[in-house]
């Protein structure tokens, strides 16, 4: 038994040692037809092994052949090798499952029949049905290559690498890898089903260029039916967006992404629902549509697609560009779409394009791709501004650009809003602009470059014809216009070319060639007729063949020369003009300095009519400027001499204008004048050097209306801000009311001569004008301060003044007119002047003035000193505020404000004086005067009418008056006493005479008083007081009316001494304020002086009754007492008689007592004598000296209380004498 196990080991060792090393000593390549047939059966091809052949059987099956091809003819499977290493236990049940396969360069060819037949090296219908039990786990390709030959072309599919498997032969298949295609690399996966019965297998495809963002991705059924292979299904090729957290470059490609359901065979692909998408999802393009290839030996597409609506604004990013703008931003997005691949036709149809903020509309266009080129078989579109336009012709796209060539037309019946949005918004000023434009023409577009030959164009029905060319200025060089037009009417703002020829003229960087001949042209806004111009403007200078304008809105024109790029040369031109209206347009549009336009508008009139010779000569290196003619009404010569055109430039400056008409002078330098008023003519000169836009200096002087005005010193002009100077400058006037009258300021005669002479430091700026250090004399009276006058009258001027001497008339004259302060009609001296209100010197000024005046006239003689306020101006009012002064002793506050309403004025006062001297504001000497005191008033009234007069009769207000620590002289009121006695020695009780008796006396002295004060208002003109108080030696009151229109006084007071009866009187003041008339009124005093004759007469009846009273109440007090005295002297005795008799029964009791004691005691015993004892005291109880309870003495009671039975205190007691117990007393 052993042996046998020990043989059947060996045996099984022998058999493990022939498996292992047996392989090595058999020549497998005897066998490679025998693998040839094997193979050749399993793949359905003819399988031939030209190389080696290695085997072995274990660990595990393998199998590697050399040089191995499938396949005859055009299609053949080649392999440099092929490894397989099978699976013993799939082996053992018959099933050939590789567990690993690797195949080297193996190279697969295919060929396509004009039929559209596919010949390949194998086919599964042809195969062995041993195929469906062949699978490889993992077959492993190197370098693999798949081509594919036909009539349209050959494809090549090479550096293949990657990994593959198989569930059978049949399928289903995997593989993912890379492949090389058109000389790119791209990353691939298949899947793939099992094939059916019918041929049919189901794939899904994707491929992913290296280095790319796109993929393609295809799921579909691919049937072999026929060696016809068609496949169907869903087809996409996607450019994925980056992702959002990684930052991306300014010009990172867009996302897009085309899908569509796809129909193919060898010789047509079919596309369906075509879904195309540019950009982001927030702001794609989206088309829809569809299409078919012919593939051949000529392939052609022909593809048409759709859109509701595409964003082109939003796609460039937005930000409010223009058309063109957004489109040069959005092409170079499609560049990739410039050289179509083959032949065919693209058809496109867009609903809505928004472009440059606006909607173009229905565009259709026909593209033919002919031999890697674009051309526009047809295209239309509808544009904003209610135009269309029509295009074909050929696209090409080179290294400069996409370019056009074709004949277009394009018609707008709306050209303005067309032109708006094609220059976003940026509109030229014109006259009358153009509506309905038509314009065709032969086209040559490229990018930087437009071309338009046999141009017609049609302005609102004018016609024109010409070229039109223009270049952008590639490569560095300058824009260029060229133009030559024949034309009835061309309005060149209407067509936007103005613009452009503004800015050649302006200097700008554009080269401008033109021959013009027009009856009419709009250009600037300014329409001209007959209009030739012939000539060059640009980098090489000006070349003016010709100029010609015979009418300009009034103005004519003609010129010609020539200025080189370096400035030699000479251009010579005749002006002349009604107006400088259509001169001052065209400058504006030539690109002028706004600020010498502004300059020259406001004294447009003043200048016009022009008649002018105008020259620039340019030779060597000086250039010279020279204007001669009329202007202004007179003469003028203007010379500039510089070494550039340019006010940037060194310059010489010397201009004089003269003429007799002041007015048109005073003009020029920005004054306004009187046609009412002479003004005399003069001249303006002015002579200056250096760089006009930063400092010339020189001498400027002005002459007329009155005045000689000259200056000394530094001066600018910047294009857009203006005039700049600084210097001395000087006034002289030998009356500057007469200037005031030139000026519109006073009426003729409306002042008296006002002498001036006048000097400061001056500073012109961009916004104002300033006078420092101004010194001088206006009608011999000094002044000096500082002055600031801004451009901006809104702004209003400000600064300060001192001057000697100011009126308040002369005030209140520059607000009421210095003629309505004067006398009253016919020469008559008048309180108030009645002479209507002119107009106000200041009328229309703003400003605001910090005056300082040694004396201020006021009213009546009265002059305020050190006064100081503000006098503010607006254009219809004036105001003097925060006033403060020295006046009478006092000091005076308040505000004046006077506002205009045409011919009305109202009159606003505040005012307040303080602690004034009563006699210096009566305007009399301390003894004359007949107040004496400090006078405090305040004051607040308004007044509205159309003359002084008439304002002081409507004033209304309120204020008070009082005064302190005064005398009222020759107002005695110790008087009042002095009557009485007169009256009671017999002077009559009759009130004239009594009011008589007063007049001497009541002026023999004066009446002190420590205050006196009443409140007062102001109604139509008149003050009416309230109650008069007062305090001191004596009583003042009553009310007082004061008629400030006639200024009299009417005054009832009442004068009382300071006592409760005293009487009073009445005195009355009536008449002019300065010398009323007293009168004195003694009614009362009389009436009060009857009642004291009653009440004395009643005094004295009263006290002789009195006395008759008194008596005999003496008698009856006298006649009472007497009674009363003997009522009491009876009275006693009765009481003296009835305590005597109960004295004596007191002594009886005691006695009685007494004796009953000594009876009751036995005889005494013999005894020997005694000595005589001390008597025993039996003085009764009543006697004793002890207190009471009561407080009383012994207990008695309280005082005035007394106990029945005992006598009072107050009573005399009558006691019985001593008894005296002694046995000596028997």
């Amino acid at each position: 038994m052993n042996n046998t196990l020990t043989g059947l080991g060996l045996a099984l060792v022998l058999a493990l040692l022939v498996a292992l090393i047996g392989p090595w000593f058999i020549n497998w390549s005897v066998y490679r037809d025998e693998f040839a047939a094997q193979a050749s059966a399993l793949v359905g091809a003819p399988v031939t092994v030209s190389g080696a052949v290695d085997a072995r059987l274990l660990p595990s099956p393998y199998v590697r052949f050399r040089d191995l091809t499938a396949g005859r003819g055009p299609g053949r499977l080649a392999a440099a090798e092929v490894e397989i290493e099978f699976a013993i236990a799939p082996l053992l049940r018959g099933e050939f499952r590789a567990e690993r396969v690797k195949i080297v360069r193996p190279r697969l060819e295919m060929a396509v029949r004009p039929d559209g037949a596919v010949e390949a090296p194998f086919s599964a219908a042809h195969g062995s049905a041993r195929a469906e039990r062949i699978s490889f786990d993992r077959a492993e390709i190197i370098d693999g290559a798949v081509s594919v030959k036909g009539a349209s072309g050959d494809f090549l599919l090479d550096r293949l690498n990657g990994v593959a498997e198989a569930g059978s032969l049949k399928g289903p298949y995997r593989f993912e890898g890379e492949g090389s295609a058109f000389g790119r690399t791209a990353g691939l996966r298949l899947s793939t089903g099992r094939a059916d019965a019918a041929d049919q297998l189901r794939l899904k495809l994707n491929v992913a260029p290296r280095g790319r963002p796109e993929t393609f991705d295809l799921d579909g059924t691919l049937s072999f039916a026929a060696a016809k292979p068609t496949l169907e299904g869903q087809a996409s090729l996607v450019r994925a967006a980056p992702p959002r957290k990684e930052p991306q470059p300014a010009d990172a490609a867009e996302p897009w992404r085309v899908s569509a359901r796809l129909s193919a065979r060898p010789d047509l692909v079919e596309f369906q629902d075509i879904d195309a998408s540019y950009g982001p999802d927030e702001r794609a393009l989206r088309f829809g549509g569809r299409g078919s290839a012919t593939l051949g030996p000529a392939p052609r597409f022909d593809v048409t697609l759709d859109s509701r609506q595409i964003d082109f604004d939003r796609m460039a990013g937005g930000g409010g560009r223009g058309p063109g703008d957004v489109l040069a931003a959005v092409a170079p997005r499609f560049a990739a779409a410039a050289r179509p691949p083959i032949d065919g036709q693209l058809t496109i149809g867009v609903r809505g394009i928004v472009l440059g903020g606006d909607v173009v509309r229905d565009l259709r266009a026909v593209l033919r791709a002919e031999q890697g080129a674009w051309r526009i078989q047809s295209g239309s579109a509808e544009l904003p501004g209610a135009s269309t336009m029509t295009a074909s012709g050929a696209v090409a796209f080179g290294e400069a650009g996409p370019g056009f060539a074709g004949p277009v037309t394009f018609a707008s019946e709306d050209f303005q809003s067309f032109r708006r949005w094609l220059s976003r918004g940026d509109d030229v000023v014109g006259s009358q602009l153009g509506e309905k434009i038509t314009l065709k023409g032969d086209v040559s577009a490229r990018l930087g470059a437009v071309q338009i030959q046999n141009a017609d164009l049609s302005v609102d029905g004018a016609l024109s014809s010409g070229r039109l060319a223009w270049t952008s200025g590639e490569d560095g060089g300058r824009p260029r216009l060229d133009a030559q037009l024949v034309s009835d009417r061309l309005d060149l703002d209407a067509l936007g070319i103005g613009r452009i020829a503004s800015g050649a003229l302006a200097g700008g960087p554009l080269d401008l060639s033109l021959s013009l001949n027009a009856k009419t042209l709009v250009f600037g806004g300014v329409t001209m007729a007959g209009v030739a111009v012939e000539g060059f403007v640009g980098a090489d200078g000006i070349e003016l063949t010709r100029l010609a304008v015979a009418d300009a809105d009034g103005a004519a024109l003609s010129g010609a020369g020539r200025l080189a790029a370096d400035g030699a040369g000479r251009l010579d031109f005749k002006l002349s003009a009604r107006d400088l209206a259509p001169l001052l347009t065209l400058g504006r549009r030539a690109g002028a300095p706004p600020a010498a336009l502004a300059l020259l508008d406001a004294r447009a009139d003043a200048l016009a009519p022009l008649k002018l010779d105008i020259g620039v000569d340019s030779a060597g290196e000086a250039r010279r400027i020279s204007v001669t003619g009329q202007a202004a009404g007179g003469a003028v010569d203007l010379t500039a001499t510089s070494s550039e055109l340019s006010l940037d430039s060194d310059m010489d400056l010397d201009l004089r204008i003269a003429s007799g008409d002041g007015r048109r002078l005073a003009a020029l330098v920005g004054v306004w004048t009187s046609p009412l008023a002479a003004a005399r003519g003069g001249e303006i000169a002015l002579r200056l050097h250096g760089v006009p836009t930063r400092s010339m200096s020189g001498d400027a002087r002005f002459s007329g209306v009155g005045l000689e005005i000259t200056g000394r010193g530094a001066v600018g002009f910047a294009p857009e801000t203006g005039v700049s100077a600084s210097g001395d400058v000087s006034l002289a006037s030998t009356d500057l009311a007469t200037a005031g009258e030139a000026l519109a300021r006073l009426p003729p005669g409306g002042a008296p001569p006002l002498p001036a002479r006048l000097s400061a430091k001056i500073v012109i700026g961009d916004e104002q004008a300033r006078f420092d250090d101004l010194r001088g004399e206006v009608a011999g009276r000094a002044l000096s301060g500082r002055l600031r006058i801004p451009f901006t009258a809104a702004r209003g001027f400000e600064g300060d003044l001192k001057i000697d001497r100011i009126s308040l008339a002369e005030l209140a004259g520059l607000a009421l007119s210095p003629e309505a302060l004067g006398r009253a009609p016919g020469g008559r001296p008048s309180l108030w002047p009645t002479a209507p209100f002119g107009g106000s010197p200041l009328q229309g000024l703003s400003g605001r003035l910090t005056v300082t005046a040694a004396e201020t006239p006021l009213a009546a003689g009265h002059v305020a000193t050190g006064a100081r306020f503000a006098l503010a101006l607006r254009p219809n009012a004036m105001t003097i505020a925060d006033y403060a002064a020295d006046l009478d002793g006092g000091r005076l506050t308040g505000s004046l404000r006077i506002s205009r309403a045409g011919s009305d004025a109202t009159a606003t006062l505040a005012a307040a004086l303080s602690g004034a001297s009563a006699e210096k504001a009566l305007g009399m000497s301390g003894g004359a005067s007949p107040l004496a005191g400090t006078v405090d008033v305040k004051l607040d009234a308004q007044g509205t009418g159309r003359s002084l007069a008439a304002v002081v009769g409507s004033l209304a207000g309120a204020g008070s008056i009082s005064l302190r620590d005064g005398t009222i002289r020759r107002l005695d009121p110790a008087a009042i006493d002095r009557i009485e006695p007169q009256v009671e020695a017999g002077l009559a009780l009759d009130g004239p005479k009594i009011a008589a008796a007063l007049e001497v006396p009541l002026g023999r002295g004066d009446l002190t008083l420590r205050r006196l004060s009443a409140p007062f208002t102001i109604s139509g003109g008149v003050a009416r007081s309230g109650a008069v108080s007062s305090s001191g030696a004596a009583r003042l009151g009553g009310s007082a009316t004061l008629d400030l229109a006639r200024l009299t006084l009417d005054a009832d007071l009442t004068l009382a001494p300071d006592r409760p009866d005293g009487p009073q009187i009445g005195v009355s003041f009536e008449g002019p304020l300065a010398s009323p008339k007293r009168r004195i009124d003694a009614t009362s005093f009389t009436s009060w002086l009857s009642v004291r004759a009653v009440e004395r007469e009643t005094r004295r009846i009263e006290a002789m009754e009195a006395d008759m009273r008194e008596r005999a109440r003496i008698a009856r007090e006298r006649a009472e007492q007497e009674r009363k005295a003997e009522e009491a002297r009876k009275a006693e005795e009765a009481r003296k008689a009835e305590e005597a008799a109960r004295a004596e029964a007191e002594r009886k009791r005691q006695e009685e007592q007494a004796r009953s004691l000594i009876e009751a005691v036995p005889p005494p015993a013999a005894v020997a004598p005694m000595r005589p004892s001390s008597p025993l005291d039996l003085t009764p109880p009543a006697v004793r000296t002890e207190r009471g309870a009561h407080g009383g003495v012994g207990g008695a009671a309280a005082p005035g209380t007394r106990r029945p039975g005992r006598p009072s205190q107050d009573e005399p007691q009558i006691l019985p004498p001593p008894m005296i117990i002694s046995p000596l007393a028997q």
